[in-house]
């Protein structure tokens, strides 16, 4: 089974005119469970490293929060911009070892917000930003796994529609976040022809403190938000997930 952790950046609910978060985004970080094991010892060992204790014990936070470590506050104020940087760096270098791959959705929340004001029916059954983008992530995810499936499949059996699914996906949201449970039945609802039945078709809920595979997809939300907010400018870790073959979809709303 394939766990795909979403993770999420710029939900500034009702509020659309932060000029520093314009958009919202979501990642979706697929793992095999047959990589969880070693992705969580991993990254205890990188916490033990950097922390001297895994997260939540002794004088550690009890998770990585994103804008926290890049911007020095909360638990990371009194830490050197080096030793921030090292510690983000450790972080991605485990996904590009692993290359676990992720997709990246998001919305522009000023578009959003005139595409409505302007009677346009494609947004009519979004009441949020989140309802938006949950339903192209839900659409590239199912794309996504019907491309890995059809890739594992011999060329003379593609048309074959009749073999076993080998690995389903189940998507994990971060409990207290912005993923409602009935967006999986409204996506579902609005869909005519769903590419796959291997996604599941219900939500699982985690708390990030307890998810590794969920922290890690919110650094990876984060840092796709700095870069769809000055594209043009110089993103480090954006291009190094990129160019690692970790970031390899990105998917707008389209109105």
């Amino acid at each position: 089974m394939y766990l795909v952790y979403i993770g999420e950046s710029g939900d500034t609910g009702s509020s659309r005119n932060d000029p520093n978060q314009q958009h919202q985004v979501y990642t979706g970080l697929v793992v095999h469970e047959n990589q969880y094991v070693a992705i969580n010892g991993e990254f205890n060992a990188l916490c033990r490293r950097h922390f001297g204790s895994p997260l939540g014990s002794g004088d550690t936070p009890d998770r990585l929060r994103p804008a926290d470590l890049y911007q020095g506050r909360g638990f990371f104020r009194s830490w050197s911009p080096a030793r921030r940087a090292e510690l983000i760096q450790d972080c991605l270098n485990l996904l590009i070892r692993r290359e676990a791959p992720v997709i990246v959705t998001f919305v522009n929340k000023v578009d959003l917000d005139r595409a409505r004001e302007e009677g346009n029916p494609t947004v009519a059954d979004w009441n949020t930003p989140s309802e938006a983008i949950v339903s192209k992530f839900l659409f590239a995810l199912n794309m996504y796994m019907d491309e890995a499936a059809i890739a594992d499949v011999p060329a003379d059996h593609i048309m074959d529609a009749t073999g076993p699914i080998q690995d389903y996906a189940l998507v994990v949201a971060e409990t207290g976040k912005s993923v409602e449970p009935d967006y999986m039945t409204r996506f579902l609802h609005s869909e005519v022809e769903i590419p796959t039945p291997i996604v599941l078709e219900n939500f699982c809920y985690t708390g990030a403190a307890e998810s590794v595979c969920t922290q890690l997809s919110n650094i990876c939300a984060y840092f796709s938000r700095r870069w769809l907010q000055n594209p043009s400018g110089s993103h480090g870790y954006f291009d190094a997930l990129r160019d690692g073959r970790v970031i390899q979809v990105v998917y707008p709303v389209q109105f």
